[in-house]
């Protein structure tokens, strides 16, 4: 794959960039293509498909990862401007936010996000429903 050389106008100046590349010349290479020795693709040989995909089917599997995206809650770290410290705004997909309080540091607040706000969304999915 011409991404991984410098020697081509098609190299990547930025790790995103390169990182998409080589997902979608893996998902190409593994459900699209029809590879020589094996007269299936890989993914057909080790069962993880039933039928050869297309293009299309890739563009889908994205469209479908974006719009999970688009439901899950976005986390910003924003500094107290009363008193210091820091605090985490979580925006949800209807717009409404809500702040969590309480963070010396914007490592704390960066490690609540990474480890505890999975439980926090949990807790509070669940009060919502009853």
């Amino acid at each position: 794959m011409r991404r991984f050389t410098r020697l081509t106008n098609a190299f990547s100046k930025k790790i995103e960039n390169h990182t998409a590349a080589v997902a979608l010349h893996t998902m190409f290479y593994n459900f699209v293509r029809v590879h020589q020795t094996l007269k299936v693709s890989p993914a057909m040989a080790a069962g993880a498909t039933d039928r050869l995909w297309e293009v299309s089917d890739i563009v889908k599997v994205l469209e479908n990862c974006e719009a999970q995206q688009d439901k899950e809650p976005s986390f910003d770290i924003e500094e107290n401007r009363i008193g210091g410290g820091h605090f985490v705004r979580v925006t949800f997909p209807t717009s409404e936010t809500e702040a969590i309080y309480g963070f010396e540091t914007r490592a704390a607040a960066i490690k609540w996000i990474r480890c505890e706000a999975v439980v926090w969304l949990y807790e509070r999915r669940r009060k919502l429903a009853s």
